[in-house]
């Protein structure tokens, strides 16, 4: 028995039970499969039936504004990945009449989507002969083949989309793309292989020669980045005002609590608004009520809260005005809704307790 049908045969005894699965339909992958980026499938599970109840298909998620297709994003992060769904979807109801297209090309034109995803969504939906390559299937195949070159390098892209496309089972390629994605979630785990229930044991490099742990090789160049920072809270009453920078490094056209960053920053694109200077100038007897820690990709952030109680908004609304921001001001109930990021509930933490 070829590895290909071997493979095969283990996924469709083995596969978890997952919404997304239950049909062959090209919009539920393609909003499963942006939203498995940087994202667990434990965690994603709820936040992805939540999503297609309330969009369940390009027309509704067309029709929505951007500030609801946050809010049903909340928990996810990478909000830029709702923003491109969004812009996808009012282009396939343009150009496709609310159908997703069918050629690789046409799809790779569409906002937020790339080579992976792409080819994710055609080979499963339509079972195009395409293969697909994440982070899984890297493992899977230099495992299997023996790559010992770094994956993260930029020659391992090319190099083993090639294996992947030679490796494909061109009988029923949606089946094989998820079994090879499958087997590098729930077996051919980064640490601790469960080698001895693999369907490709008997033809595995790295388990014949005793190099599971070796291969495949990941060296990443890319630095963690450490920043500090300031959040202001403006409340007036039950009021807390929210803003929408068009020069944001993380949070750019999501409106958000004034923020910015403090001492040595990379570059000027993480420089601090004019807006947050004025905050710091006019509050800045403020002390603050505790420190809450954020993740961003490789950035460590660190902000201090401060709380600003306003009798009149008379010097804030002039300083809104005269950096011509966006701004609106949310009930205190609503902060995690209307900015819709995981720092919403931390700081709300700290306003609580």
């Amino acid at each position: 028995m070829n590895p290909q049908k071997k493979l095969r045969d283990w996924y469709l005894l083995h596969k978890r039970d997952l919404p997304f699965r239950k049909k062959k339909q090209a919009y539920p992958i393609w909003i499963s499969e942006v939203m498995l980026q940087q994202t667990r499938v434990a965690a994603m599970l709820p936040l992805f039936e939540n999503f297609v109840n309330r969009f369940p298909n390009p027309e509704s998620l067309a029709k929505a504004t951007e500030e609801e297709v946050l809010s049903f994003w909340k928990g996810l992060g990478y909000y830029s990945r709702a923003r491109n769904i969004r812009k996808a979807a009012i282009q396939i109801v343009q150009q496709y009449n609310g159908s997703f297209p069918k050629d690789l090309d046409s799809v790779l034109k569409l906002p937020g989507i790339g080579n992976y995803t792409a080819r994710a969504i055609l080979s499963i939906s339509y079972d195009l002969p395409l293969a697909v390559l994440d982070g899984n299937v890297k493992r899977v195949l230099s495992r299997y083949y023996g790559y010992t070159k770094n994956i993260l390098g930029p020659q391992a892209e090319k190099e083993l989309q090639l294996k992947a496309d030679g490796f494909l089972n061109l009988d029923f390629p949606g089946d094989h793309n998820q079994a090879v994605m499958e087997l590098g979630a729930t077996i051919c785990l980064p640490e601790s292989p469960k080698c001895l229930v693999c369907p490709l044991m008997d033809g595995c490099f790295a388990r014949i020669h005793g190099k599971t742990k070796e291969i495949p090789l990941r060296e990443k160049k890319q630095k963690q980045v450490l920043l500090t920072g300031e959040i202001w809270v403006i409340q007036q009453k039950n009021l807390i005002l929210l803003i929408k920078e068009k020069k944001n490094r993380f949070l750019k056209g999501m409106f958000h609590l004034p923020s910015g960053f403090l001492g040595e920053i990379p570059n000027s694109d993480y420089a601090p608004s004019p807006f947050f200077h004025s905050l710091q100038s006019e509050y800045k007897e403020t002390p603050s009520k505790g420190k809450i820690k954020h993740t961003i990709t490789h950035h460590k952030l660190e902000y201090s809260v401060h709380l600003v109680n306003l009798k009149e908004t008379k010097k804030i609304q002039s300083f809104l005005a005269g950096n011509d921001l966006e701004f609106k001001w949310v009930e205190v109930s609503e902060l995690e809704s209307e900015f819709p990021s995981s720092l919403a509930k931390k700081v709300k933490k700290i306003l609580l307790y």
